[in-house]
């Protein structure tokens, strides 16, 4: 192994964390003590790939700045970059390049980017106890349903945790009265949960079988935001009532040449609004919501460039700075119906 680490700590709004347009963000509930949590990652590719740990501390993003070598692997200590036991994130430049696993003791976690509010654990038979680990993805509280079913469809007992603050963990065991078939969590903001199950602890991973279903307002109009290409950071949608604004959006649609940045300002969600993301494989809702459409734009200032996901994971930073957003590489690319919102699904 000749991985190689920088002991470089990146605090705030980076060159790091703006590199690669393809990165994605693993998370990690606080399930483990730091002297006993190892972070195991794999690089199958041919190339060196960078990625980064994110601790976040009073509504600042500290970074830890790592590079691994191309067909290789490396360990890090969770006492290299974590002041206390807590969840925290990971970030690879590009998507799908490298497997993460946490190692604690006996147990072990392969890390995911699940952030939808609806997902499902499923367990094999003769299953009667878990132990779970919540993580809050969310600025404020985070309300969150479990319910566990039995094979047959019945269910058997239904909890209800409470997650108060920005990237808390939640751990608890439950121990059910019959065999579990499955368990379905249900949040009212985004979030990031683990079930294990057995002895030695097996992973049940969190499956987003249908995009969450979304309220809509049928007074307004919604417009996609995006790439003109595929974009692993994400698209987002914006609602809208002024009639010029939606004209202007309109012509920008049907003439390509009219095309310009979208300038806006934007807020945190109260629990699922409209805006989620189409472009992520579980259609996740974002934390925040365009509440004004200031212009249509040739330019627009540095500050505000960046990516929808880049802005939901420093989205209390993003807040504190003004809460604008201009997006050099985004344009409105289609108009979309309250279902297409409402679904997260687009029609042909």
């Amino acid at each position: 192994m000749t991985s190689k680490a920088k002991n470089l700590l990146v605090v705030g709004f980076c060159l790091f964390s703006s590199i690669g347009y393809s990165a994605e963000l693993f998370y990690v509930p606080g399930f483990c003590p730091r002297e006993s949590l190892k972070i195991l990652v794999q690089n199958k590719s041919a190339e060196p790939e960078k990625w980064w740990t994110q601790t976040h501390e009073n509504g600042v993003i500290k970074e830890r700045y790592q590079e691994i070598d191309a067909k290789s692997e490396m360990k890090l200590a969770g006492t290299a970059f974590l002041p206390d036991d807590r969840g925290f994130s990971l970030k690879a430049a590009n998507a799908g390049a490298l497997k993460f696993t946490a190692l604690c003791e006996d147990q072990k976690i392969l890390l995911g980017s699940v952030t939808s509010p609806q997902v499902t654990h499923y367990l094999p038979a003769d299953t009667f106890a878990l132990k779970l680990s919540l993580l809050n993805l969310y600025l404020n509280s985070n309300k969150v349903t479990l319910k566990a079913f039995d094979f047959n469809g019945a269910l058997i007992e239904e909890k209800l945790v409470s997650l108060g603050k920005h990237y808390e963990t939640q751990n608890l065991k439950w121990f059910l009265k019959r065999a579990v078939a499955r368990i379905e969590v249900v949040a009212s903001a985004r979030v990031h949960t683990e079930v294990f199950f057995g002895d030695d602890l097996r992973q049940s991973p969190p499956v987003a079988l249908s995009p969450m279903s979304l309220p809509t307002d049928e007074t307004k109009k919604y417009f996609l935001i995006s790439t003109k290409g595929p974009s692993e950071n994400g698209s987002f949608v914006i609602a809208m009532d002024d009639e010029e604004v939606i004209s202007t959006a309109r012509e920008q649609i049907r003439n390509p040449e009219l095309e310009k940045i979208v300038v806006a300002r934007i807020a945190i969600g109260t629990g699922l609004g409209i805006n989620r993301n189409f472009q992520s494989r579980d259609k996740s809702p974002y934390s925040w919501t365009v509440t004004h459409v200031d212009s249509f734009g040739d330019f627009a200032h540095l500050d505000c460039d960046g990516s929808p996901d880049l802005v939901e994971e420093r989205l209390q930073q993003r807040l504190s700075e003004g809460g604008r957003i201009c997006f050099w590489r985004y344009r409105v690319v289609r108009e979309l119906t309250p279902v297409e919102v409402s679904s997260g699904l687009l029609a042909p």
